[in-house]
């Protein structure tokens, strides 16, 4: 590695270290995968870049997705985790996400959860009616996507930011929503 080499590896985003670092520190058996595999580029939303994959072992969720968007305000991450699922081949377009409701409008508590989409009534019924889910949701302060990425026969679980507070908490949630994708079998 010569002086250039030096220096884009001084000046390269390291978040995704970061991410599998703190998974590790949870006891997620996680490496940093290859970059430019198929799973890297069919799961990027539009607008984005990657910062590459992160490959896990042991776990509903196979690989998490660092990306982020450059705007005039600066980088704004995401973070996507992929559960493979060969039944998804053919379900494009499949899309949910929670939503908080709150007691009052805009400065009211958060009073409860509702996932709202098209995944099928039965899956959306489970999502809905798991109380401990809601509850995590709820403490977090989190908003979930979820969505198919057909082309690959993957799950995408979709959140704002990238994973460095409260990792095993997060962790947990995003376990319980992939094996609740996993679980779907009738459409």
């Amino acid at each position: 590695m010569g002086f250039f080499g030096g220096v884009r590896e001084a000046l390269r985003d390291k978040r995704r270290d970061r991410v599998c670092t703190n998974l590790n520190r949870v006891g997620v058996n996680a490496k940093l995968a290859e970059r430019g595999v198929r799973e890297e580029k069919a799961s990027i939303p539009r607008w984005f870049r990657s910062l590459g994959l992160i490959e896990i072992s042991k776990s509903p969720i196979n690989f998490v997705h660092v990306v982020y968007v450059q705007t005039r305000y600066g980088r704004h991450y995401r973070t996507l985790y992929l559960t493979h699922d060969p039944s998804v081949y053919d379900k494009a377009g499949l899309k949910a996400r929670s939503k908080r409701v709150k007691e009052r409008p805009v400065i009211g508590k958060v009073k409860d959860v509702v996932w709202e989409g098209n995944l099928g009534e039965s899956i959306m019924q489970r999502l809905n009616e798991d109380q401990y889910l809601k509850q995590e949701l709820i403490r977090l302060r989190h908003d979930v996507k979820v969505g198919t990425c057909p082309d690959i026969n993957y799950w995408k679980i979709e959140v704002k930011g990238y994973l460095v507070k409260q990792v095993s908490e997060k962790w947990d949630v995003y376990g319980i929503i992939a094996r609740h994708l996993k679980q779907q079998r009738h459409w």
